[in-house]
Order: structure tokens, then sequence, then C-alpha cells
């Protein structure tokens, strides 16, 4: 059974190293320039090498460039999820996926909350790309065929909006072809992107929310996106995506898009 091999696995197994943590006197900007290098989603925030809260990008993006004031522990949240050593893979799994997040702080014991290292979804699919039956389901078998995509002329603030809403961290970038009446997938564009244009920053103070100088998504978009056809293995979906550090493809069948598979929709195939 699929499920078996994140059931025995442990999380020692896959865990690795922190590299990037703020703490909750830190400056919020120094959190945003960490993720913003760094291409991270959410830092650990620690104290005394405890782990003490997390912080995201949706909650960076909120704070203006005029508060350069605000500390990391006005904003931080409580950790969620927390995993220690040696807790399965399964259990982990399904926590990283039913939060929505990416990765999970690795506490060393449930009473001990030193920091000993941290698990990420893409640990996990590496573990699952080890497994034979990856290799023999086809990415048909578990994409959505709704796909929530945005146009190359659309604001960065009403992508930004939809990521928000759907709790997407990206869009395929569509055009539709009229001659051949097929939706054509013509790049990517994620939260990382957003943040690295440095083009854009929700300003909570001004425009109601919107971004004080919008911008359009061909502006900002990666070109030449990474495409994946329906009988595509699941075994070859997880490479590409950890080749090229995304969390979502698009699925593409004769110039036309079909549907969109995520790290999420893999670990999920191996929790049933």
């Amino acid at each position: 059974m699929p499920s078996d091999l994140l059931a025995r696995g442990r999380v020692s197994e896959i865990m690795q190293p922190y590299s990037f943590f703020v703490s909750p006197s830190d400056l919020i900007t120094k959190a945003r320039s960490i993720m913003r290098d760094s291409g991270l989603r959410t830092l650990l925030v620690l104290k005394d090498g405890k782990l003490a809260g997390m912080i995201n990008l949706k909650q960076i993006m909120r704070i203006t460039s005029t508060r350069s004031n605000v500390t990391v522990a006005g904003l931080m949240m409580p950790p969620r999820p927390v995993t220690t050593p040696d807790e399965s893979l399964d259990k982990i799994a399904q926590d990283i996926v039913s939060s929505e997040v990416s990765m999970a702080p690795v506490v060393r014991s449930r009473s001990d909350s030193t920091i000993v290292g941290i698990v990420k979804l893409d640990d996990i699919l590496r573990h699952i790309k080890k497994a034979p039956h990856s290799s023999k389901v086809t990415i048909a078998e578990i994409m959505s065929k709704k796909v929530v995509g945005c146009a190359p002329d659309d604001d960065i603030s009403r992508v930004w909006r939809l990521m928000e809403e759907t709790k997407y961290s990206g869009l395929p970038v569509t055009r539709y072809n009229k001659i051949k009446h097929i939706t054509e997938v013509i790049g990517m564009i994620t939260r990382s992107d957003i943040i690295r244009s440095g083009a854009t920053r929700l300003e909570e103070e001004s425009d109601k929310g919107r971004f004080q100088h919008p911008s359009s998504v061909k502006h900002v978009m990666r070109t030449l996106p990474i495409v994946a056809p329906p009988n595509m293995p699941v075994s070859e979906a997880i490479e590409l995506m950890l080749k090229h550090d995304i969390g979502r493809l698009p699925v593409v069948e004769d110039g036309d898009l079909v549907g969109i598979v995520s790290r999420s929709d893999v670990v999920k195939e191996w929790l049933r």
C-alpha cells in the first residue's frame, strides 16, 4: 500500500538542519530580507535556541515599508505544526498538508522545545520518490482539473489577493488561443516572484490595501514554464518539482491546459 511507506518512516530519517531564523526582538525588515533572499515562505522564530513561534510571508507583506520599527514578536504566530524526530512521516505529512504549509520545525521532544531541525514537504517528496509505486501512478490520476490561473495583463494586486483567497503559492499564467481553441500556459507566477520583483508591496495605509505601485503579471512572471503531460509518472513529476524548486506543475496535453498537480496532491496519494 502507498501509505505504508510513510507509516513506516520516521522524521529523523529525512529531517534537515535549519539555516534561517529570526528572534522575537528582530525587526520585520530583517525577516523580510531573509525571505526575499532565500525564497522561504515561513521563518522560525527562536529564543535561546528554543522554538518561540513562526512568521510567514503573508504577515510580512501586510507591513508597510514605513513601519520599519515593527518587531517579529508583534506578528509571530504559535508554531504549527511541530514534530519530533521519532514521529511517523505519515503524521507530519498529514499535518503539513492540512495546515497548508511547506515545512515544520522539529523539536527535541514534546516537553523540550529546543529546535533540532526542520522537515519540509520536499523532504517527504524525496522519500516518496523512492517507492516503486511512484513510477506506476500517473499525474492524471491525482491532478486537479479545476485550474486557477491568471492573465499576463492582470495587476499584481489582483493576483496576490487571488493567492490569499485560494492559498496557492503559485499560479499558471495563461492565454486563450482562439484559433486552436486551447488554453496555453505561457508562464508561472509565485509569491516569491512577487517579493523578489522589488516592484510591489502591500500597503494597508494606502489605496485600501492594494499595491502602491501596481504592476502587471507579465513583468514578474517566469517565462518558459515547467509543464508536464498527463501520462507522466509521479516519480518524474517529483523530480521536476525538486529540480526546479516549484510547488505546482501545470498539466498540458497537445498544448492545452487540462489540469494542475501540486506537491500536496502527491503527498495525499500516499496518505490514502
